[in-house]
């Protein structure tokens, strides 16, 4: 073989091997691609299972605030005593100037949960620590409980839906349960309304 045929036939060896390393190149690019789409839409879709919503615990109860609260964790303080105040009532304080009473959610649930098998795990506070969140709802001037744990976030669809039982009070609209947790959806303004007409 001559010299200029040999070099010729390198040369298109050489394009050739280049063609297969791009054609290669491509493919895992694509699948790359492919790969990363996958793994988007899969974040998309766990996004798309999940529904968040918080909750908060008094006793051995957890409670559901309802989505369009606007709710604030506040350093626990000493409250100041009201005289001849209603049971529920610890006391007041002031928060950015503007003076709140501070309700007390086990006297709440002690008058309320009369009917339930777990009102001995509601007044049992020894083995809880006192947190104050206040409140804002729209019907409502602001509040502020007094609770057990601070509100944490769960993903409602662990939960399946039960109806409430005649037991337990009007402003529980549905209780949610799975095997481990039971979850006790609240209509505040009807809470907000009974502890108003508490202090009459």
């Amino acid at each position: 073989m001559d010299m200029g045929k040999q070099m010729h036939t390198v040369e298109k060896n050489n394009v050739a091997e280049k063609s297969n390393v791009k054609l290669e190149s491509t493919e895992a690019s694509s699948y790359t691609s492919i790969l990363n789409s996958a793994i988007h839409s899969t974040k998309l879709t766990n996004k798309r299972d999940r529904i968040n919503r918080f909750f908060y615990t008094v006793g051995e109860h957890n409670f559901l605030f309802e989505q369009d609260l606007k709710v604030e964790n506040l350093p626990l303080t000493t409250a100041n005593k009201v005289p001849h105040a209603p049971d529920w009532c610890i006391g007041i304080i002031s928060v950015r100037g503007i003076i709140m009473p501070i309700v007390d959610m086990h006297k709440i649930l002690e008058s309320e949960f009369k009917k339930t098998k777990n009102k001995k795990n509601i007044n049992n506070k020894e083995q809880h620590k006192s947190h104050f969140i206040m409140i804002e709802h729209k019907q409502h001037a602001p509040i502020i409980l007094q609770i057990d744990k601070l509100p944490e976030t769960v993903n409602i669809k662990d939960f399946t839906y039960a109806k409430p039982l005649k037991s337990l009070p009007d402003w529980i609209e549905r209780t949610w349960k799975n095997s481990k947790n039971k979850l006790f959806e609240v209509n505040h303004n009807e809470l907000f309304k009974i502890i108003k007409l508490a202090n009459n």
